[in-house]
């Protein structure tokens, strides 16, 4: 990396250093892209210099993109590359057929890559332009942002490729689950969830049959939807019984799946469903695994536009460091910080 005074900035350099503001709170995150509006808001804030990444390191992140082009194209490709393979491995392994590991591994690989190079992964995977049935895109989504967490945690990079290929695998016993149930748009009947909870065991035995072997594999499948307090399935477990990989599908799991637009709801604000996580911390979910995810996912939103409750449209400018859920938004030249004003609520990201 180089440091580079403010007034030189170009937009499309990329931060290679954490930008500290008011009261010890990140303003900018190792990774930002900076666009015009970040320069001139470092500016005013007086930094006579930063650090961005150089053309040569290792990240191989340039100095200067042309806004917000290239690096998401690469991830855009591979994204769609993965989910034409996955849809490939979804549709063999519910016909019996047999699929090599090495396929599977292979298919993540690429995105591993990209999670490892970038700190702003969740910023660039929000503005992936693929349409396609959300069991497959969910997949694709829980790999990455499973992985993601994983290098949050250290993980080595043989454990990040097993923690990837759980998260590609979690759903796969929902090939198994009939499509009236799967894709149905009310509200399932008792019996029909029922029928759905079915499919963690279905993925744990198709996975045996496949000759994917690997214990951390099969049990994160297996048991991502156990819950520290017992009150998940199929077994129950408790605390230390459920696999680490299963405690990190979890959350992600329940992230992505009520972020996304379904066909029977909406998309909730990815703030409002940190919430919901961080009030899960210490009951369902494993809750350093949920702090690890509820600090660095917050950190994605600062410079987003939201809109609150009240329909306000403002600016994330910091994230609180105790309460990362509840930032501080700029609206026109007032400020609302969500941690004192509990009646605000952020709805939506709008960018």
């Amino acid at each position: 990396m180089q440091c580079i005074h403010t007034n030189n900035l170009v937009e499309g350099m990329i931060l290679a250093q954490d930008i500290i503001g008011n009261y010890d709170l990140i303003f900018l995150t190792r990774g930002t892209i900076l666009t015009q509006d970040h320069i001139q808001r470092l500016q005013k804030m007086h930094l006579s210099y930063i650090y961005i990444y150089e053309e040569t390191e290792n990240s191989a992140t340039p100095t200067s993109l042309p806004a917000n082009t290239s690096i998401d194209q690469e991830l855009n490709k591979e994204y769609s590359k993965n989910l034409a393979t996955f849809k490939t491995i979804y549709e063999e392994i519910g016909l019996g057929q047999k699929i090599e590991c090495e396929i599977i591994e292979q298919s993540v690989d690429a995105l591993i890559e990209e999670v490892i190079k970038s700190n702003n992964i969740l910023g660039r995977l929000k503005q992936i332009n693929v349409v396609d049935t959300y069991t497959y895109t969910h997949s694709i989504d829980v790999c990455i942002l499973s992985a993601m967490i994983g290098k949050w945690l250290n993980y080595s990079k043989t454990d990040l490729r097993k923690l990837a290929m759980t998260g590609l695998l979690h759903d796969i016993g929902k090939c198994k689950i009939p499509l009236e149930i799967l894709n149905k748009p009310t509200t399932l009947t008792i019996e029909e969830f029922d029928v759905i909870k079915k499919h963690t065991t279905f993925g744990y035995e198709l996975l045996q049959q496949q000759n994917i072997l690997d214990a951390d594999i099969c049990c994160g499948v297996l048991q991502h939807h156990e819950r520290i307090d017992g009150s998940g399935y199929p077994s129950r477990l408790q605390g230390k019984n459920i696999h680490e990989f299963a405690k990190i599908i979890a959350i992600v799991d329940i992230f992505d799946a009520m972020t996304s637009k379904r066909i029977y709801k909406e998309q909730q604000s990815p703030f409002k469903v940190a919430e919901l996580i961080a009030q899960n911390r210490f009951g369902i979910l494993d809750p350093y695994i949920a702090n690890q995810f509820l600090w660095n996912i917050s950190n994605f939103y600062s410079g987003n536009i939201v809109k609150l409750n009240s329909g306000e449209i403002g600016e994330v400018v910091l994230i609180n460091k105790q309460e990362p859920t509840k930032p501080l938004i700029k609206i026109d030249n007032k400020f609302i910080d969500l941690l004192t004003s509990p009646e605000y609520e952020i709805m939506e990201v709008l960018a």
